[in-house]
């Protein structure tokens, strides 16, 4: 069984060339995106086996996409192909006005996933218990916001939670809520499901921009973490940027109660598209053996446990935006250790 089990979009990622405004830019380079494509990957590359739960168009880009995900030791088993074609996320150039993302092509394909084709069975141990810490323990569901924005994705995301829930899986939820997604009329469902999804996590990551666009909270940093702790989940994960990250958890968290915030890494940055997504996979695969279900001894203290998770996930982030490209510039678990080491 994998140790992770991600649900969500894969995309095609436009990146500009050199310029700070469109005027500027001679060319786009494409790679492979998609925020939870992006973790599921990430996870992978950093030793955690993972399934991912994914929709492909059969175009081109499809087959680019089926392509990359397979040579990164992706399962195709619920990397399903549809008639469609593949949504193109193009990103602004930095001095550009407006979203930082445009997106192009079928929301149906990327989003529209069938809530009568929720693979529940990947969640559940082979024997049907599962044992706390055991290698038989059901897997770590991660799902991404995006997805809520499409009528489908909304209810086939409720029936994976609840899936999840029954299967006594841990759930975290990426907020990443994109409102130029939300066609007419989806903005205030797609809000609420958001709001819902954070509820039923245990769990959530986000950016400031991403909870005010989602009409969660308009406060920002250890405030806005508490908000959304307010809300259901016992741990909130706060991403900022270059100036690294934040975590607070309840009494209710497996590692238990704590607030922490690591400054991140000074680099040379070429490329941050992507980098909170490589973030979100370095900290799941360290927080992951922190549970509280006997494999780790935390003493209760839950500062040791964020503190660790919340330096691998900046070093990870780090090393990312390195190289251009988000799913492909995200570093192995040996580079994210040397960094860690004090190593290059």
């Amino acid at each position: 069984m994998a140790d992770f089990f991600v649900a969500g979009e894969t995309l095609v990622d436009f990146v500009p060339g050199p310029g700070a405004t469109l005027r500027d830019v001679e060319g786009y380079a494409h790679r492979p995106g998609g925020a939870p494509a992006n973790v599921a990957v990430g996870l992978a590359r950093l030793g955690s086996p993972t399934a991912f739960w994914t929709r492909l168009g059969d175009d081109p880009f499809g087959e680019f996409l089926a392509e990359t995900l397979a040579d990164e030791g992706i399962p195709e088993t619920h990397v399903e192909r549809v008639a469609g074609k593949t949504t193109l996320a193009v990103v602004s150039p930095p001095d550009a006005a407006g979203p930082r993302f445009g997106f192009y092509g079928s929301r149906d394909v990327a989003f529209g996933f069938d809530p009568d084709a929720v693979p529940a069975e990947a969640l559940a141990p082979p024997d049907g218990e599962a044992s706390p810490g055991g290698a038989d323990a059901p897997p770590w569901v991660h799902l991404g916001g995006a997805a809520l924005t499409h009528p489908d994705g909304r209810a086939a995301t409720r029936e994976l939670l609840s899936a999840a829930t029954e299967a006594g899986c841990p759930v975290s939820f990426d907020v990443n809520y994109r409102a130029a997604l939300a066609s007419d009329g989806d903005a205030a469902a797609a809000s609420t499901a958001v709001r819902e999804a954070v509820a039923a996590s245990d769990v959530v990551f986000c950016s400031d921009e991403d909870v005010s666009a989602a009409g969660l909270s308009t406060n920002k940093g250890a405030e806005l973490a508490r908000d959304l702790l307010a809300l259901g989940p016992h741990t909130a994960v706060v991403t900022l940027g270059d100036e690294g990250a934040l975590a607070a958890a309840s009494a209710t968290a497996p590692w238990g109660p704590a607030t922490v915030r690591h400054d991140g890494f000074a680099v040379e940055a070429v490329d941050a598209t992507g980098a909170g997504d490589a973030f979100t996979a370095g900290f799941l695969s360290r927080i992951a053996g922190a549970r509280g279900d006997g494999s780790e001894d935390r003493d209760g203290d839950g500062d040791d446990a964020l503190r660790d998770a919340l330096a691998f996930g900046d070093a990870t982030a780090a090393l990312s935006v390195e190289a251009v490209g988000g799913m492909g510039s995200i570093p192995s678990r040996e580079a994210v250790e040397s960094l860690l080491a004090g190593g290059e």
